[in-house]
C-alpha cells in the first residue's frame, strides 16, 4: 500500500476538548450543538444528584449535567454563570457543563487507543477511549453512553427519567 493509498482509508474526525477539574476531557464534534454560557438554571426537585437543573436554551428546554458529578470527579461550583457544552444524546438534546473549552482537534481514528482495565467496567462504557494530543492525554467520551436511558426518557412505559424531546 502506497503512502497516498493509506492517507486515504485513515479516517478522521473532529473533537471539542475541554477540561473538567484539569483534566482533558473531548467529545465528537458531531454530537456537539453548540457552547454557551448559561446563568438561569432551574432546579428540578427529585432528580438524580447530577442534574443541576433545566435551561430554555432558545426555546429548547433541555437539561444541565452536572459533569463533574457525572463522572465523580467533584461537584461544579455554583456560580453565576455556567459554561454549558450542547450534546446530542440519543433523542435528547443535554447540557454538560465544562470549566473550558480548549480547542477543536482533527484527530485519526487509529490514535484513539481503549482505556481497556484502566477503568471500572461500568465507567468505561462511557470512554471510547484515550488519545495523545499535543503530548497530553485526552479522554474521549462517548456521548451516546453519558446517561442511561432510564435518566433519559424514563422506562418503556414513560415513567420517570428527566430530560424531554
Amino acid at each position: 500500500m502506497t503512502p497516498t493509498e493509506k492517507a486515504e482509508r485513515t479516517q478522521e474526525r473532529h473533537i471539542v476538548v475541554f477540561l473538567l477539574n484539569g483534566t482533558l476531557f473531548a467529545l465528537d464534534i458531531r454530537s456537539v450543538q453548540e457552547i454557551a454560557q448559561q446563568s438561569d438554571i432551574v432546579s428540578v426537585p427529585g432528580a438524580p444528584p447530577f442534574i443541576m437543573g433545566i435551561v430554555n436554551l432558545r426555546g429548547r428546554i433541555m437539561a444541565v449535567v452536572d459533569s463533574k458529578r457525572l463522572l465523580g470527579i467533584g461537584a461544579h461550583d455554583a456560580t453565576d454563570k455556567v459554561l454549558v457544552m450542547v450534546a446530542q444524546v440519543g433523542e435528547h438534546l443535554v447540557g454538560f457543563t465544562v470549566d473550558e473549552v480548549v480547542q477543536v482537534a482533527r484527530i485519526a481514528d487509529d490514535a484513539v487507543e481503549p482505556v481497556g482495565d484502566l477503568v471500572a467496567p461500568e465507567e468505561a462504557q462511557r470512554l471510547e477511549g484515550v488519545l495523545k494530543l499535543d503530548g497530553q492525554l485526552v479522554l474521549l467520551l462517548n456521548a451516546e453512553r453519558l446517561l442511561d436511558t432510564e435518566t433519559l426518557g424514563g422506562s418503556a412505559t414513560g415513567k420517570g427519567g428527566c430530560l424531554t424531546r
